[in-house]
């Protein structure tokens, strides 16, 4: 079973102020520091963060699963504002995920400078349909470090 599922958030910041977290590693210093139920932290293990990076992410003690995850950024695009990680080991794909492909974008939202559209989509595929309920735990943890990178945003950078 394949699919994608995607979440989309509004943000009284420009495309190029978000962009400043969503596309770089502070994304993950955010979801780490927003989560500390979740995560216990992050390291990177090869790069600068743009295409051809790997991080490991740490999940917290007592967060059901496997202890961490790889992903390997495979494209971080500062002209349109993309990045695709995928998971390479760990995580999701001890859960039944076969792929698990990560994309972000940050959209100038048309005549409005200071405003943008957070995109945040997840590209799976399945070898057990028992993970699916993983789906959509999956997107709404993105959502929420979607909100999360927002609200950091608009505290921490001016327009």
């Amino acid at each position: 079973m394949e699919g994608v599922v995607s979440r989309e958030l509004e943000v009284k910041a420009s495309a190029s102020e978000t962009w400043k977290a969503y596309g770089s590693l502070l994304l993950a210093k955010i979801g780490v520091e927003a989560f500390p139920d979740k995560y216990s932290g992050f390291k990177v293990l090869q790069g600068d963060g743009y295409a051809g990076t790997i991080i490991q992410v740490f999940f917290a003690p007592g967060v059901e699963g496997p202890p961490s995850y790889k992903e390997e950024f495979l494209v971080v695009d500062d002209v349109k504002r993309v990045k695709i990680g995928k998971f390479i080991e760990g995580g999701v794909l001890e859960q039944g995920f076969k792929s698990y492909v990560v994309t972000l974008e940050a959209i100038e939202k048309k005549g409005k400078k200071n405003q943008c559209i957070m995109k945040g989509s997840i590209e799976y595929a399945l070898y057990d349909e028992a993970a699916l309920p993983l789906v959509t735990s999956s997107i709404e943890g993105l959502f929420a470090l979607m909100k999360a990178v927002a609200n950091y945003v608009i505290e921490n950078f001016k327009n």
